[in-house]
């Protein structure tokens, strides 16, 4: 029995008692981890509708997002996503050598952990090891949180499974990631009012549909080596929060980036890897603080500990070089990648 930690604590965790100019995880700048959390504690609408549906005039976003999941869509089945993936010398290459040195396995973690993915050749640092499907894609402005699923399979599973609890969303575009987003054309970026800002986009996973996926689309398989449901009851809510902290990292050896055009997301290691060795990356505390039973008492909210904040920028740190690191290593694909999804 894990002890319940409030998403009150999780709201004050990310903001803090200082400003916090640094991600949470490998995906989410201080204004995005607010959205995500918005999402994960239920406030606002939660809007679902299919991509197959005609977008309307009061949301200009949706024609976007369908567009985007058009793309996405093209890439990832097996049936089509050679139309992308074989397109160009640099994109077959990327594609054998995900399928050459990554495998899916039941996760090390155990059996309630489900399937992980895991090297099966010594793996280089600065190495894509995968890309991450999208089988929905959306925003959080205010207190409205939309989100467009490909297809109206998705969109059944995704009303069955709510975005807010998915062990999948992801922050797939923000400011920390420094590339246009796919709802970039609506938003002027010299504007100062917040309110007008373009807002953080985020994906999701339907994991009923892994079967028609292109085998380079793993990244979701990627599991976190710590977990903060494993905190004791006895320690503090800050030492198990620096505990996970500490565990995630030393197990982290690969981490989820932007790559090419918006919303496609890669994961390239940053660490040497060894063969038979699982891939881990770090989830972010506010992942696990929103997985955590809310429905317990709990202590009043703590504020952020020095020690938090110096992992929390680590992690952006983290980031950073792996963005540069794959903008050195694998230029070519990625404007590859931006130059097929334009032709689309």
């Amino acid at each position: 029995m894990h002890r319940a930690i409030p998403l009150s604590l999780a709201m004050k965790m990310v903001l803090g008692s200082t400003p916090v100019e640094a991600a949470f995880s490998g995906g989410w700048s201080p204004s995005s981890v607010v959205s995500l959390m918005a999402m994960k504690a239920g406030s606002g609408s939660d809007v679902a509708m299919t991509a197959v549906e005609q977008a309307t005039d009061s949301d200009p976003f949706l024609p976007l997002l369908s567009k985007g999941l058009n793309k996405m869509s093209i890439a990832m089945r097996k049936d089509t996503a050679d139309v992308v993936l074989n397109s160009t010398p640099s994109l077959q290459r990327l594609r054998r050598q995900v399928q050459q040195i990554t495998e899916v396995k039941p996760s090390s973690l155990g059996e309630q952990v489900g399937l992980g993915l895991f090297a099966k050749k010594n793996i280089k640092a600065g190495t894509i090891v995968g890309l991450y499907p999208a089988h929905a894609l959306g925003y959080e402005l205010q207190s409205l949180s939309m989100f467009l699923a490909a297809t109206e399979e998705d969109e059944e599973y995704f009303s069955k499974h709510p975005h807010g609890n998915s062990p999948y969303l992801h922050a797939t575009d923000q400011p920390l990631f420094r590339r246009p987003s796919l709802l970039s054309s609506l938003f002027d970026e010299g504007k100062a009012d917040a309110d007008e800002m373009e807002p953080p986009l985020f994906l999701d996973v339907n994991p009923e549909n892994n079967g028609e996926l292109d085998d380079i689309w793993t990244s979701h398989y990627i599991n976190d080596g710590a977990s903060l449901l494993d905190t004791p009851k006895s320690m503090s809510i800050e030492a198990g929060i620096e505990q996970y902290y500490a565990q995630s990292t030393r197990a982290k050896n690969c981490i989820h980036i932007p790559f090419g055009p918006s919303p496609i997301l890669a994961t390239i290691t940053n660490k040497k890897v060894k063969k038979g060795t699982e891939l881990f990356t770090s989830y972010g505390v506010v992942y696990w603080l929103g997985a955590v039973d809310t429905t317990s008492d709990a202590p009043p909210p703590p504020g952020m500990t020095e020690n938090i904040q110096s992992q929390i920028s680590q992690s952006a740190s983290d980031l950073q070089k792996a963005m540069e690191d794959a903008k050195r290593g694998y230029a070519v694909e990625m404007n590859d990648l931006e130059k097929v999804f334009g032709d689309l």
